[in-house]
């Protein structure tokens, strides 16, 4: 890394980040849920390599904070790390019924010894996140289903895709609406919808639901309500910006939906992915209605192993700053920082240094006189 960092037009900060946590955090980290009680002076060692890749990084002196450069560069500490996959093994252990380390978990320890273990550490990061973790998990359960998603589906048609419309932010929103519009004014042209009554519903979802099982919740209602009037219609389409619950979908990850969109097999359904904030009329709706149902009164929802995880590393995730300082170059990245720690190369900043130095040695100096002093009055009262 210091290769790739140390010469002129050597790699930015996005391209040495990447190195790092791609190929030296990991071999930091190997097993870290099992050797976390290890001595602190083995965790220092590992701590001192990271610490090391910061400067690297940055560009710091070595007399720069270490907050300094992780706050920058947004990678924590690696015993917070540790922490945290800690956390998410005993979780797994908890959903694994038939795992050995399920009932030590749940048993007494003896608390004889002095030595810590992985039981008791885990339980003090439980005990301190109480408040914000779930009290109730789903157990995993492994099952074994080789019937395609397509099968399953039967007459269910997924869009993942708009016309023109790409996945990146190049595009303004109103291109983004312009391009929707005319797609669904396309496909599914505003004759051929029922003048029916329009009906719209807002639901909790529970305490510790995520986005993206919200998401996949108001799918699934939505199928549920429409199952009661399949004699009214013949064909339906779902609208969403869900992105990410429609792929899971195509991969066979989501069984509850699927058994939803499986209850209205006979009708021709389509689900189309649309883009968000865009200033489309049913999707802003929709946004308005969610923000409705985040009001009401959640319920103690249970959680499986998957949002479980999710929850833990948000529990120790730090915001990325947004700042333009990730837009210049290495070097001008390494003069701002060095300038915004005041730890740089200037004569103020040495001239701070030598002034501790000169202090330090005074009283050195001093100390080694009265010592001196004492010593030769004790001389001198013995003879």
């Amino acid at each position: 890394m210091r290769k790739l960092a140390g010469t002129k037009w050597g790699a930015n900060e996005k391209i040495l980040k990447s190195v790092y946590q791609g190929n030296v955090r990991p071999y930091l980290e190997y097993g870290s849920s099992a050797w976390m009680t290890a001595a602190k002076s083995h965790h220092q060692t590992l701590d001192k390599v990271q610490n090391q890749t910061l400067r690297i990084i940055t560009g710091a002196m070595k007399s720069t904070p270490i907050k300094s450069m992780e706050d920058i560069t947004n990678i924590p500490p690696l015993g917070k790390r540790r922490e945290c996959k800690a956390m998410i093994q005993a979780t797994k252990y908890q959903c694994s019924q038939d795992h050995p380390m399920n009932t030590r978990l749940k048993q007494l320890s003896s608390g004889r010894l002095k030595r810590s273990s992985f039981t008791l550490e885990t339980r003090a990061l439980q005990r301190k996140h109480q408040e914000a973790l779930p009290k109730y998990i789903e157990p995993i359960v492994f099952t074994m289903n080789n019937t395609p998603c397509e099968e399953k589906l039967g007459n269910v048609t997924i869009q993942t895709s708009v016309p023109l419309i790409t996945t990146r932010d190049e595009q303004t929103s109103n291109v983004k609406k312009i391009l929707t519009m005319s797609m669904l004014e396309e496909q599914y042209p505003s004759e051929t919808w029922p003048n029916g009554d329009q009906q719209s519903e807002a639901i909790p979802t529970g305490l510790h639901c995520s986005n993206y099982k919200a998401e996949e919740e108001a799918i699934t209602h939505a199928a549920h309500s429409i199952k009661n009037k399949i004699d009214d219609t013949s064909q339906v389409v779902f609208l969403t910006d869900a992105l990410s619950v429609l792929q899971a979908l195509k991969n066979d990850k989501l069984p509850q939906l699927q058994q939803a969109l499986y209850n209205i097999k006979s009708l021709t359904t389509v689900i189309q992915w649309i883009s968000s904030h865009c200033g489309v009329w049913g999707n802003e709706q929709a946004n308005r209605l969610a923000k409705y149902g985040a009001e009401q009164e959640q319920e103690e929802n249970p959680v499986c192993f998957s949002e479980m995880k999710t929850i833990i590393k948000s529990l120790f995730n730090t915001p990325q700053q947004q700042d333009s300082y990730h837009q210049l170059t290495r070097s001008e990245q390494t003069t701002i920082f060095r300038l915004r720690t005041g730890h740089n190369r200037l004569n103020q900043h040495l001239n701070k240094v030598m002034k501790v130095f000169h202090l330090l040695c005074v009283l050195v100096e001093k100390q080694s006189r009265i010592q001196h002093t004492s010593y030769s009055h004790a001389i001198s009262t013995r003879h």
